[in-house]
């Protein structure tokens, strides 16, 4: 079985999954530059019951613009951004491909909500 892992900037908070990756995205929604601090956030997709989370992780949430729930996972120490989840897709976990120990496993995105893509970020 494949194991994927990852974690947060000081190494106190770490997810781990025995499964590979649905699919890969990159997403240029406001809420995504504002978590990555950036024009857009990669992202990885993993089957929710798949994916087990140790350490503080500190959760916000929040409403994408049409109005679903979202919620991203923080370490709670540090503070890097780790996972996000919606109820657009309530089986998975999206994990910040910066935040993979093998950030190679991001291959093939596909780009989303492009409409929010920042003219800088090209």
């Amino acid at each position: 079985m494949p194991i994927h892992q990852g974690g947060c900037l000081c190494g106190a908070t770490r997810y781990r999954t025995e499964t590979d990756p649905q699919f890969s995205f990159t997403c240029y929604c406001r809420d995504c530059q504002h978590v990555s601090g950036g024009g857009h956030a990669p992202q990885v997709a993993f089957p929710r019951e798949s994916v087990t989370v140790e350490g503080p992780l500190k959760v916000f949430h929040g409403l994408s613009d049409k109005g679903n729930a979202l919620e991203f996972g923080f370490c709670g120490d540090c503070g890097a951004p780790l996972t996000k989840t919606t109820e657009m897709a309530p089986k998975l976990v999206f994990v910040y491909a910066g935040s993979l120990d093998d950030p190679a496993l991001f291959t093939a995105p596909k780009q989303v909500f492009e409409s929010s893509r920042q003219p800088w970020d090209r």
